[in-house]
């Protein structure tokens, strides 16, 4: 995954992004994420209801895909 594969994805809706560990990160909306050439800082949502960022490494993603948009 390079970084313009993965903004054309995030520009084209929600998508789910599964690492090589197996964790899953879901996109819902693009100000949620910046994209850098190395990786993803995404704003995730912790059990204590805060958001925080976390980073990503581009090359430890094995899988991203489109997710249904919310009615």
């Amino acid at each position: 995954m390079d970084r313009g594969e993965l903004n054309d994805l995030i520009r084209q809706g929600p998508i789910r992004i599964t690492m090589n560990s197996g964790d899953t990160v879901d996109i819902l909306h693009r100000e949620m994420v910046t994209v850098s050439s190395m990786a993803a800082a995404i704003l995730v949502k912790g059990a204590d209801g805060k958001y925080r960022h976390h980073l990503y490494p581009l090359v430890t993603m094995s899988k991203v895909e489109q997710l249904e948009p919310a009615s």
